[in-house]
């Protein structure tokens, strides 16, 4: 019976965290580069020993691990000069105040400086370092990465790949870092840079939206089965104890 509630409430768990990460795509719907996110749950037994020595089989549900679909978004024009989208797989590699980054977000602009930059401040880097231009100029970027003005060449957009499957974690702003802070950066392969586009997210919402009522029903169902199992325990304790 106690195995009953412990159970119950170790599914109800891993379920409350398959809502987070489920909450967390829908609220990313329109965030530009975000990748969805999902959460692998396992279900194993292990054999315990109780105060009696005597062993029984453990159930448990637990969450597992928290994946990201790096799948690509769509492509949505908006004619702007520094918007960039990558088609076909891999990053821009940016600086931030906590480091190197890398994105699919390629929402930039200008700093006061002239240097290429993300919404948030952090410099965009090219193959030879931070890529500058003259403000109120146009600027005129190739699907290799080729930032021209003026007829002349101002940098190379650093695009990186890493080896599949990725071991990347998110950092916020549509950023990340790799787990191992020894990664090897490679060369992307077979991409194109898309001037005048960015990446939508890539967040199915019809998909998680059935998925979040398929979690909150099971969630409900497993928080009945334990105020089952907690009204039969009490009735263990207080009217069978009680015959005694």
């Amino acid at each position: 019976m106690i195995q009953g509630i412990y159970t119950a409430s170790t599914g109800m768990t891993a379920l409350a965290q398959k809502q987070e990460q489920i909450a967390n795509n829908l609220a990313n719907v329109h965030t530009t580069g975000f990748k969805q996110s999902g959460l692998f749950t396992i279900a194993y037994q292990k054999l315990v020993k109780d105060d009696n020595d005597r062993v029984f089989a453990n159930r448990e549900i637990k969450a597992d691990e928290v994946y990201v679909d790096y799948s690509e978004g769509t492509m949505r024009q908006t004619n702007g000069d520094l918007d960039l989208c990558i088609k076909g797989s891999g990053f821009f590699k940016i600086v931030t105040d906590a480091g190197i980054r890398y994105t699919r977000n390629g929402s930039f602009s200008l700093d006061a400086q002239g240097l290429l930059v993300t919404g948030d401040g952090s410099k965009v880097m090219g193959t030879e370092g931070f890529i500058r231009v003259e403000p109120n100029e146009r600027v005129s970027i190739s699907e290799t990465g080729e930032v021209i003005q003026n007829g002349f060449t101002k940098g190379f957009l650093k695009v990186v790949d890493f080896q599949k499957p990725y071991e990347l974690r998110r950092t916020g702003n549509s950023n990340f870092a790799p787990v191992n802070v020894e990664a090897v950066e490679l060369q992307s392969q077979g991409y194109l840079v898309r001037q005048g586009y960015l990446e939508t997210s890539n967040v199915d919402m019809i998909r998680n939206m059935v998925q979040m009522i398929a979690s909150h029903r099971n969630y409900e169902s497993s928080q009945k089965a334990l105020h089952a199992q907690d009204e039969t325990l009490e009735k263990v304790v207080n009217q069978v104890g009680a015959l005694k």
